[in-house]
């Protein structure tokens, strides 16, 4: 193969795989549409645990409505003090949730809350 034609097959690649990359943007990022960010809004302005537990299920429904079905975004929670990661199985964080910040992924970005009370974590672990 001659040095022209490597050339042209790795413009193509690259071309190829830079459209691929914008597909699956254009894909994840849909699910984050406007009710979705609105719910997520009053999720972060809540001022009261039941408050804050009703908004987050709210979001909920707000995101299964996006997605056409109930979905479970990919969690992960921190220990606010000591930045470490706890499992989401760990009893502190049901035990003491005002002490741990949750990172949800949802359409490529990370949103981020600190539960008030254990009611607001229920509706993540479909309770």
């Amino acid at each position: 193969m001659t040095i022209k034609a490597r050339l042209l097959c790795l413009c193509l690649t690259a071309f190829a795989a830079v459209a691929v990359a914008g597909e699956g943007r254009a894909q994840t990022a849909s699910t984050l549409t406007a009710p979705v960010q609105a719910a997520w809004t009053r999720v972060r302005s809540a001022l009261t645990p039941q408050q804050q537990a009703n908004e987050v299920r709210a979001f909920m429904a707000a995101l299964a409505s996006a997605n056409g079905r109930p979905t479970l975004p990919p969690l992960d929670a921190r220990d606010i003090a000591s930045g470490r990661a706890v499992s989401l199985d760990d009893p502190a964080l049901l035990l003491r949730p005002q002490a741990h910040e949750i990172t949800l992924t949802v359409g490529g970005q990370f949103l981020i809350f600190r539960p008030l009370s254990r009611a607001s974590l229920e509706p993540f672990f479909g309770r």
